[in-house]
């Protein structure tokens, strides 16, 4: 059987790390991951809404949140001028520096064991 105890503990412990993040950061957790998914190398819209799992329409609101901030740019892709591209900019790289080192105090039912490569 499931325990969904468990489970919404889980969906507690997240939420307050997601409130916490925003009041540390002014990152939403969305905003945060596709930071990291841009940082990470992944520049095109729909690799990222494939990446995050967000609609076309959600991730056009947090790439439109994002660049209205001046943490990523939106411009026109080099191989086919239909498409565009994400970077981060510099105050965007520095935000990924903020969250990546902040101390932030994950609950202990969201520590997992991070592999090198995250």
């Amino acid at each position: 059987m499931i325990d969904l105890c468990a489970i919404r503990k889980l969906q507690t412990s997240l939420r307050s790390f997601e409130d916490q993040l925003k009041q540390q950061t002014g990152l939403s957790f969305n905003d945060a991951l596709l930071l990291c998914a841009v940082n990470k190398g992944i520049c095109e819209p729909s690799a990222l809404a494939k990446e995050l799992e967000l609609s076309p329409s959600r991730l056009t609101r947090i790439l439109d949140s994002l660049e209205n901030r001046k943490l990523i740019e939106r411009t026109l892709s080099i191989l086919d001028r239909r498409s565009l591209t994400v970077a981060l900019t510099e105050t965007g790289r520095a935000m990924v520096q903020t969250y990546s080192c902040s101390e932030l105090n994950l609950p202990n039912e969201l520590q997992f064991t991070q592999s090198p490569n995250t």
